[in-house]
């Protein structure tokens, strides 16, 4: 049954997210990004017209950080993230850009969800999903709404569906990288300085946050740390209290580090890696949490959960579906959109390691092709 009072459809995100240096957003274009790549489906499925809410665009960002008495840098946006509390200003201000809407978010903040449903207004919030070895990457989805949730778990690939894709990829590693060296058993992960995962009682952690559970994880052996390839630090570990002569530092891509017969765990705060570890017969601890609650399989799942969207998503009729809980919807057209390998990815610019085991290597092999002589 549709809801009423809904006129329009708007799409937003982590719309306070500042830059590491300076305040200016930092989500506007991962926004304006989900927005183009699916606004001409939902436009589709309901004749609604879609808007869009930014940093500074329709919405008052500096004026909701000096509401929440907050300091305007990405520590108080910690701080605002996960927060259980909202002045009633904030309640306004949310009230005023989204209010009459159903919001579809790209990576919302977890505050915004709480004040979102406080307000009774609908979401359908996506991310990019920790599982990251397939063809291309995909999306977790959440809502809170627990019709829209039933229409959605039909698309909801199970477990089982990505174990091909891990056997696949790991067996492409023994030839990228038959011999690695490795010194240790644990593979303990870094991750970047400033992440969504990372927030904890409204402030950003790293491994220093973790001595006593990190020492327990890793035991008195040796440990392999692989930083974020995009954060060339060591995330707090010697902090932590794990010495320069215990951990051997590597480069190694992290796949194939996970596939290797010498590891046994992996250990991290929060990373995505800890997901997927064990699709790569790795026992995964996390010292902090996964920003991600999925379930294994549909008979499993509860609304509130984030579902497993693969492909479903680029489609008009997904939108049809989904949405219909909500609104009047147009008329299924059957159409599905193929996408081919990698698009999402380079789209978004972002490969997470996947391409040094796929695309980068087929290059390699190319070029030391065109180096050879040519066959008579």
């Amino acid at each position: 049954m549709a809801t009423s009072g809904i006129a329009r459809i708007v799409f937003t995100g982590d719309v306070l997210r500042p830059g590491e240096a300076g305040f200016r957003p930092a989500q506007t274009e991962n926004i304006l990004w989900f927005h183009r790549l699916v606004r001409l489906q939902a436009r589709a499925a309901t004749g609604l017209p879609v808007e869009v809410v930014a940093w500074g665009r329709g919405i008052d960002t500096e004026r909701l950080y000096e509401l929440w008495d907050a300091e305007k840098s990405w520590r108080g946006w910690a701080r605002i993230f996960d927060s259980a509390f909202a002045p009633d200003g904030v309640l306004a201000e949310m009230e005023r850009a989204f209010g009459g809407a159903v919001v579809i978010g790209f990576e919302l903040a977890e505050s915004m969800k709480r004040i979102l449903s406080l307000l009774g207004i609908p979401f359908i919030d996506f991310g990019i999903h920790p599982v990251r070895f397939l063809e291309d990457v995909f999306f977790a989805v959440q809502t809170n709404d627990a019709a829209v949730f039933d229409e959605m778990l039909a698309d909801h690939a199970e477990e089982s569906a990505f174990i091909g894709a891990a056997g696949l990829l790991a067996a492409s590693a023994l030839k990228f990288r038959p011999e690695l060296r490795i010194n240790g058993e644990t593979l303990l992960i870094g991750q970047t300085r400033i992440d969504r995962s990372l927030v904890r009682g409204g402030r950003i952690v790293n491994l220093s946050d973790f001595t006593a559970e990190l020492n327990a994880a890793t035991g008195d052996g040796a440990v392999v740390f692989k930083p974020h390839p995009y954060a060339n630090s060591d995330f707090g570990a010697l902090s932590a209290g794990l010495s320069l002569r215990r951990m051997q530092l590597t480069y190694e891509n992290v796949y194939a580090l996970m596939a290797s017969e010498d590891i046994r765990r992996v250990v991290g705060v929060s990373s995505s890696v800890l997901i997927e570890a064990r699709y790569f017969g790795q026992e995964a601890r996390f010292l902090h949490e996964s920003p991600f609650d999925i379930p294994a399989r549909r008979v499993e799942a509860v609304p509130g959960q984030h579902l497993s969207v693969v492909d479903a998503w680029a489609d008009a009729d997904f939108w049809r579906r989904v949405l219909a809980p909500l609104v009047p919807v147009t008329r299924p057209d059957g159409e599905r959109f193929r996408r081919p390998p990698n698009a999402l990815r380079t789209s978004l610019r972002n490969f997470w390691g996947f391409n040094e085991l796929s695309t980068d290597f087929q290059v390699g092999i190319a070029r030391a092709g065109r180096a050879s002589p040519a066959p008579a």
